[in-house]
């Protein structure tokens, strides 16, 4: 009777190593997975692909501010630009003004002085900078129509003799000064426009991101998922 039972536990520790045997073939012919994670490609980021709203390094900030000449595209597009913006009236009022200041305000000092020089002297660079820096297109024709309008008033305020006599008491001619202001403001006023759009432009392209709100979610949260909150922590309850 001992020995049956003896015979019976060797037969059954057989089948039972037989059977975790093919178990472990059965294992080793499946596909193993990877377990490593496979390494993703850095994204191409726009300024790389060099994508509008990039920032710029110097070099490609100072070649793309450049813009070629469309004369017809911004003789078409003056209008729209003197309504909607405030690039042409607002140079051309503050060279109105100076000129006023100038000739009313005597004996003449330090701050009519600095206006009769930056917003009424040709090619009066301080009023063709802000047509140029704040017109969207076509600065140099604005440049232009100040410049012209800044001749008009330097030749009024000589020939009406506001400005002084130079030193050596020859006073020039009215016909020397209207032809002087009329032929050389206009060309200096588009060049100095166009160098104040491109250096605009220039400013935008290595920081494109100067000046735009940041932006924030729903519920007063911000760009990363987080929330504002009111205060650094929130006490918890006291215990009574």
């Amino acid at each position: 009777m001992a020995r049956a039972k003896r015979t019976a536990r060797a037969d059954a520790r057989r089948r039972y190593r037989a059977e975790q045997t093919f178990a472990e073939a059965a294992v080793d012919d499946e596909p193993v997975e990877e377990t490593t994670p496979r390494r993703e490609h850095a994204p191409v980021t726009a300024a790389v692909l060099g994508e509008p709203g990039a920032r710029r390094g110097f070099m490609a900030a100072f070649r793309e501010s450049f813009r070629p000449l469309d004369v017809r595209g911004d003789l078409e597009a003056l209008p729209g630009i003197a309504i909607r913006t405030r690039a042409l009236w607002l140079p051309i009022l503050l060279t109105l003004a100076s000129t006023a200041i100038f000739a009313a305000v005597r004996p003449i000092n330090p701050l009519t002085l600095f206006l009769f020089q930056y917003f009424v002297v040709t090619p009066a660079i301080g009023s063709v900078f802000i047509a140029g820096f704040m017109s969207p297109r076509a600065s140099w024709l604005l440049g232009a129509i100040v410049g012209l309008v800044s001749a008009a008033c330097s030749a009024f305020l000589e020939i009406a003799g506001y400005v002084p006599v130079p030193t050596n008491g020859v006073a020039p001619q009215p016909q020397d000064i209207v032809i002087a202001a009329v032929s050389i403001s206009p060309v200096l006023g588009a060049l100095f426009a166009s160098l104040a759009a491109w250096y605009r432009r220039f400013l935008q392209l290595m920081n494109p991101n100067r000046g735009r709100p940041r932006s924030t979610g729903s519920g007063g949260r911000r760009a990363d998922g987080k929330s504002r909150s009111t205060g650094a922590r929130q006490k918890a309850p006291s215990r009574r």
